[in-house]
């Protein structure tokens, strides 16, 4: 997928959705076509992992589409038919198509953009400068070094039931007193804490809905990953109306490799169940065998606006939500700040201590 052109009917400009609206506009001639009422799918459609992967060529739900890797920045570009050549979305370098077409899945869903560009740049207008441990240099020299760009970016849902056994220890913490003598050779008391380990299993279960896993590496991966925060429920039927004046990315995460994520993901919750199941007040996983039923997914397109700041030198990426507009980024850290903090929060544990003794609450 690329940028979807459609004419004004009235001067053949080009038209451009408006967020927050259900219409594409002309910017040239102000005429405005209503794509239709924004009604969210009742009931979405599931679709079955395992049967997608074996029949992906077979499915109707499939497109032939080319892409290269860039060379600038390592996105992925996907060519309109028929194109040998673009440009890269995200930096602007100039690719040439090197690989025939494949099959791909086509989306599904997607969440038009509610938050119009404007907010979005005041948006991270406003994030740049309340940054916390942020070089006080920040607010006035930080530069974005690329146009804010509006995105549709890809992702796979995962829904699954699990079933996870495991073995473990359970840890339950017992005090002990030891009489030893200081340096003075007065006898003194010390209370330590010791640890008994009992042995421990057990099955834990748990069902996952739409677990949101992103189906490209274009941009970075781990701040993609904070947007929990997407309406999923009030996902539309794919219609390439919405994509006009945006860019739209294809996958290049295949279904099994987001898969694969969606479970490492998944491996995480469930442990955290483990622990709990095995109670105490530390605990130890040994071993833990995860089954998998009823797994299946689907393929949406989200709206993010990416762009890039330098600050001596160096680019930091930054990401906003197109729908709720939470921004999530990478900044520049002053440890000179970080430092006066751990000198402060020390000056305190250390005048608290003197404090508690002086009082006679310690001894």
């Amino acid at each position: 997928m690329d940028v979807a052109v459609f004419e004004c009917k009235n001067c053949g400009g080009n038209l451009e959705f408006k967020p927050g609206q259900s219409s594409l506009e002309c910017p040239y001639c102000g005429t405005r076509n209503e794509i239709g009422a924004e009604t969210p799918v009742d009931i979405q459609e599931e679709l079955d992992y395992h049967s997608a992967i074996a029949n992906l060529n077979a499915s109707s739900q499939t497109t032939q589409i080319r892409e290269t890797t860039c060379g600038g920045c390592g996105a992925s570009v996907t060519f309109e038919e028929n194109a040998t050549t673009g440009e890269c979305p995200y930096c602007g370098t100039h690719v040439v198509a090197t690989a025939g077409a494949h099959t791909a899945l086509l989306p599904q869903y997607i969440l038009p953009f509610r938050v119009p560009r404007d907010d979005a740049k005041s948006r991270f207008r406003s994030w740049i400068t309340s940054r916390r441990f942020a070089p006080n240099a920040l607010k006035k020299y930080a530069r974005v070094s690329e146009p804010l760009k509006g995105i549709y970016y890809p992702f796979w849902t995962f829904d699954a039931r699990t079933r996870s056994q495991y073995t473990g220890q359970r840890g339950e913490h017992y005090t002990e007193h030891i009489r030893t003598r200081d340096a003075q050779g007065n006898s003194v008391t010390r209370t330590v804490t010791k640890t008994r380990w009992y042995p421990a299993r057990g099955t834990v279960s748990r069902s996952f809905d739409d677990l949101l896993i992103p189906a490209s590496n274009s941009l970075d991966r781990e701040l993609v990953k904070r947007f929990n925060d997407y309406p999923l429920a009030s996902m539309l039927a794919y219609d390439e109306q919405y994509l006009s004046g945006f860019h739209a990315e294809s996958y290049s995460v295949e279904l099994e490799d987001g898969f694969q994520d969606a479970k490492s993901d998944m491996d995480q919750v469930i442990r955290q169940d483990v622990r709990r199941d095995i109670g105490g007040d530390v605990q130890r996983i040994t071993s833990l065998h995860t089954q998998y039923d009823g797994v299946t997914f689907k393929y949406i397109v989200l709206p993010v606006y990416a762009l890039k700041y330098k600050f001596r030198n160096k680019l930091f990426p930054v990401i906003i939500n197109g729908v709720t507009g939470q921004v999530t980024g990478r900044r520049p850290v002053s440890w000179i700040k970080i430092a006066a903090l751990v000198l402060v929060v020390g000056a305190v544990l250390v005048g608290g201590y003197f404090a508690l003794r002086y009082f006679g609450v310690i001894q």
